[in-house]
């Protein structure tokens, strides 16, 4: 077959990009060393042109690690590219079997504007930045995992810490709000959303934290006596924790959080009047200058325009 006719049956587009890549100059970097000096270079190169995010750099420094891969998979719900490809297929089973419950426990029911019924998701619509971000920190805070230890976590080359940290993940969530026999039912408009639908990462990185103090410290028992007027208390006041959380990151913040729940607990279970405890906490100052937002309530709508 000549030259001439084999162009002919290559399309123009392609055409010129072939043409063209006899003017570009291909770029290449020798680096003497090994594999981590290679993975040094490669984090180098793709900081500069075009930075990769911060989430996306510690997912990738954490590639072989279990928090790592076990968050990698809950955001793909146990498909896509297989990061645990590498392990036992007993083990990829086990992975992706978890990661699809816990994504399905977080994201289902889809969240839809406006809101118009109860049956709502424990995480409301996230972009997909902020998304891996929040199932990163997610694994962490239930694993015990402080971010800036996170390079010091040991490779994971049988899989076994990855099913560990997925299977604590997934035994959380159930406690929040699930049918399982071991659940709260820690409603997600109650706990993580505020009057206007708004979805706070703050609440329920804080929700996450007082569940596990309370597992921990065996207290179930004097959270469930106070229960009813503890969540009238942050329904109506939810403006309070997102004060908190202003004062640095929701991740950062969700010990302060959650403290702040404890303590409305045990003034509860104390005895202090349900009208009295805020009043007191705000007083107290122990959580920074709060400023409590009065409640008006209307039959009506006034206005010609109005929020979801």
């Amino acid at each position: 077959m000549s030259q001439a006719c084999f162009f002919d049956k290559i399309d123009q587009k392609t055409l010129e990009r072939a043409r063209n890549l006899g003017s570009l100059g291909i770029q290449l970097q020798w680096v003497g060393g090994n594999v981590s000096k290679a993975a040094d270079s490669f984090f180098n190169i793709n900081q500069k042109a075009a930075p990769i995010s911060p989430t996306e750099m510690r997912l990738l420094k954490a590639r072989n690690k279990p928090n790592g891969v076990a968050a990698r998979a809950i955001m793909r719900s146990g498909n896509g590219h297989k990061y645990w490809s590498e392990f036992s297929q007993d083990k990829q089973d086990k992975i992706e079997k978890l990661a699809q419950e816990i994504h399905q426990l977080l994201f289902e029911p889809k969240l839809k504007n406006p809101i118009k019924t109860t049956d709502v998701p424990m995480v409301g619509n996230l972009s997909t930045s902020q998304k891996n971000e929040f199932i990163l920190e997610f694994v962490n805070i239930v694993n015990n995992i402080e971010a800036e230890n996170e390079l010091d976590l040991n490779d994971d080359p049988t899989a076994e810490n990855t099913v560990k940290f997925l299977t604590n993940c997934q035994k959380l969530a159930q406690r929040i709000n699930t049918n399982d026999p071991s659940s709260l039912g820690l409603h997600p408009l109650i706990y993580f959303y505020t009057h206007d639908s708004r979805y706070r990462v703050g609440s329920f990185y804080g929700v996450v934290s007082l569940v596990l103090y309370l597992g921990k410290n065996k207290s179930y028992d004097k959270f469930i006596k106070c229960r009813k007027d503890f969540e009238f208390l942050i329904w109506q006041h939810d403006d309070l924790v997102p004060q908190i959380v202003s004062k640095s990151s929701a991740v950062k913040a969700r010990e302060k959080v959650k403290d702040f729940y404890l303590t409305i607990v045990e003034k509860l279970i104390k005895g202090v009047d349900k009208k009295n405890v805020m009043k007191e906490i705000i007083a107290e100052k122990t959580f920074g200058s709060l400023k409590m937002k009065s409640r008006v309530n209307t039959s009506e709508t006034q206005s010609k325009t109005f929020s979801r």
